[in-house]
């Protein structure tokens, strides 16, 4: 009997314990449910309000072949900011009242942008509503980690068709007439007429897809990422990026050049067949070591993931 007045006070005390840890468990829990209540709410209304602009770019990436790499973007962004995830996560949890009011003014841009029917600049506005969501919720880090993550969607996001008749256009003229220079240089006997360069015996159109445009495009995707996570002064990774235009250009008219050579010895059938598609690829892998040279030059070091 002695033993058991004493163990019942003993359970007793146990059992308040055990109540007063579950009180606290829960009250905690609450209170992180009542914090993350506004930031999921803000989540929920951008993704329904962004929907329209999210639905067009991938119309845009599966219709047009110059800008089907949009559909890499995201998948990239994603683990980019799978990479940063700690900085996020482990970060300050106070978040800035500025942030707000970035969300209010890509909101309010996003939304007349859909208005006006301007599809590019509604996509544009994504990544800063984006990023204004995560300074808001999370605070400074978090926003600078994510930076680059949330900022590359828009390589994806602001592709418009009217790209390739306005900066494409100026392109197939570019290239003509490098590929003129080129073709002169080999003394092919190739004349230049607009966007039509003459032959002996064949005469080919610089067309859109022959621009480089998917090229331009997706390089400057490519360069930014790698400059991003390169390792170089700020004025070396700028050059790389402004050096993608004329690298471009010039391999371009290389590509172009070489398909002339083609037909100038073997007819313009076997410069229209395999190897005509074949020099896409030939056009692609002479950029990437035109960057890579200029890259060597200004001192930028090979990128370092993880970081």
């Amino acid at each position: 009997m002695i033993a058991d007045r004493h163990a019942a006070p003993e359970v007793e005390f146990d059992n308040r314990i055990a109540m007063s840890r579950a009180e606290r468990t829960l009250r905690t829990r609450g209170g992180q449910l009542r914090r993350a209540l506004p930031s999921l709410a803000l989540g929920i209304v951008t993704i329904f309000v962004s929907a329209p602009a999210l639905v067009h770019a991938v119309n845009v990436w599966s219709t047009t072949e110059e800008f089907s790499f949009g559909f890499l973007v995201v998948p990239v962004a994603a683990v980019l900011a799978w990479s940063r995830r700690r900085a996020f996560l482990d970060g300050p949890a106070p978040g800035s009242a500025l942030g707000l009011g970035v969300v209010v003014v890509a909101l309010g841009t996003y939304v007349l942008a859909e208005r006006v029917g301007i599809n590019a600049v509604a996509g544009l506005a994504i990544p800063p509503m984006l990023w204004g969501m995560v300074l808001y919720v999370r605070g400074w880090t978090a926003a600078k980690a994510l930076a680059l993550p949330i900022g590359y969607l828009a390589f994806g996001l602001a592709l418009y068709r009217g790209l390739l008749d306005s900066v494409g256009f100026a392109l197939q003229g570019v290239t003509a007439s490098a590929a003129a220079l080129g073709a002169g240089a080999l003394h092919l006997g190739v004349w230049q007429d607009g966007l039509v360069l003459h032959g002996s015996g064949f005469a080919f159109v610089v067309s859109q897809p022959c621009s480089g445009m998917s090229s331009l495009v997706s390089l400057l995707a490519l360069s930014t990422l790698w400059v991003s996570l390169a390792s170089g002064a700020l004025v070396a990774r700028t050059i790389i990026v402004a050096a993608v235009l004329p690298v471009v250009i010039v391999a371009n008219g290389a590509r172009v050049t070489l398909v002339l050579a083609v037909a100038s010895a073997f007819g313009q059938d076997a410069a229209l067949g395999f190897f005509h598609g074949a020099s896409s690829f030939v056009l692609f892998g002479l950029a990437i070591v035109g960057l890579l040279g200029v890259g060597w030059l200004v001192g930028c070091k090979a990128p370092t993931f993880g970081r």
